[in-house]
């Protein structure tokens, strides 16, 4: 039996809109069944929850089922799949189960039979475990109160969202654009919005540098939090501190998995994202925290909510939403449960393998 009074959550990934249906309700009393209708958003998905089970088509857009199952096993080792398709080949069904399937099972099939095997995967003991990530620990660094809550402020609102601890660090009081005091309570009132905890620091605003001062401040921020992610500002920007802080970023962080970079106002074409994250969800409560900072709302166009709706919607294209955050990745390690922690507190991941599918 699953461990637990949940049902037990069942990943279904499968491009046939009909054959989903009949899964879905097949499966209806045996667990609560999500389904995706390709591996590339199967694969974040895997990364966004806990699963007790994944059903995969062979044929699917793009990364087939076999690819995924390879890919998901390599940062799931753990992970109780079967596979489902069409093709009823012993091939198929050998090459399933060496990419790591515990069954195979041919369309059509007969719904009394697919729910016994689907039950005996959720209930075999050796997977008698919830398919959990890592816990994540995020941190996301910005030079000035609200560049984090623009840059990637839904992509932190899902991370709070699926119980990831979340912390924001700011460089300075944003002085050179503001009352200082007041700035620094407009961040505390984003960071509640945000579920995040804010870390502030007092570098000269316009004036941060690269030098081992800065570096080392930031690392003593990443020390406290050992973050498992982060985001940091972009390179390809024109603001002189945007650029100072994401090189110093990188050396405070260098022992980090996985490192991203963010766009912002100031941010120039050669910005170049390749990861662009759904928010369609967390649009409201971005535009809530960004309207915490009354002092800058007012004199800043570029804090319009028509013109950061507009943002989203137009990087939205390259993801499967209406609504997306786009990120530069910097690296791109795997998060194990056998991370080690080294003496400056940053985490260390043995064997790391770089994916090209996360968040």
């Amino acid at each position: 039996m699953f461990i637990g009074e949940e049902k037990p959550r069942i990943l279904l990934v499968e491009d046939g809109a009909v054959a989903a249906e009949l899964i879905r309700r097949t499966l209806a009393d045996v667990g609560e069944v999500s389904v995706v209708t390709n591996a590339e958003d199967g694969v974040e998905q895997l990364l966004d929850g806990e699963w007790n089970l994944v059903l995969v088509d062979v044929e699917l857009p793009g990364m087939n089922g076999l690819e995924f199952l390879e890919l998901a096993k390599s940062r799931y080792p753990q992970l109780m799949a079967i596979v489902v398709s069409a093709k009823e080949n012993f091939d198929y069904a050998v090459t399933a189960i060496r990419a790591g399937a515990v069954d195979y099972i041919s369309k059509p099939f007969d719904p009394e039979e697919f729910r016994a095997k689907v039950r005996k995967a959720i209930s075999t003991d050796r997977f008698n475990r919830t398919l959990r990530r890592p816990h994540e620990t995020v941190l996301a660094i910005g030079s000035h109160p609200d560049d984090v809550e623009i840059g990637c402020g839904g992509v932190l609102l899902r991370h709070s969202g699926v119980g990831h601890d979340v912390h924001l660090l700011t460089l300075t009081n944003g002085e050179a654009g503001g009352q200082p005091g007041i700035r620094v309570e407009e961040s505390q009132r984003a960071a509640e919005v945000m579920a995040a905890e804010l870390h502030l620091l007092d570098l000269d605003d316009t004036a941060i540098s690269e030098t081992a001062a800065t570096v080392k401040a930031i690392a003593e921020v990443v020390q406290r939090v050992r973050p498992t992610t982060i985001y940091t500002h972009s390179s390809r920007d024109v603001h002189q501190d945007h650029r100072a802080a994401h090189n110093a970023s990188l050396v405070a962080a260098r022992r980090v998995a996985r490192i991203y970079a963010y766009q912002t106002p100031s941010s120039t074409v050669e910005f170049r994202p390749s990861r662009f994250i759904s928010i369609d969800d967390v649009l409201e409560r971005k535009l809530e925290a960004i309207a915490a900072f009354e002092s800058q709302t007012t004199i800043r166009s570029y804090l319009a909510p028509d013109l950061l709706n507009a943002t989203a919607r137009y990087w939205g294209r390259f993801a499967t939403s209406l609504y997306a955050e786009p990120l530069e990745v910097i690296r791109e390690g795997d998060i194990v449960p056998s991370a080690g922690v080294q003496d400056d507190g940053t985490v260390v991941h043995g064997g790391a393998t770089s994916l090209h599918a996360s968040w």
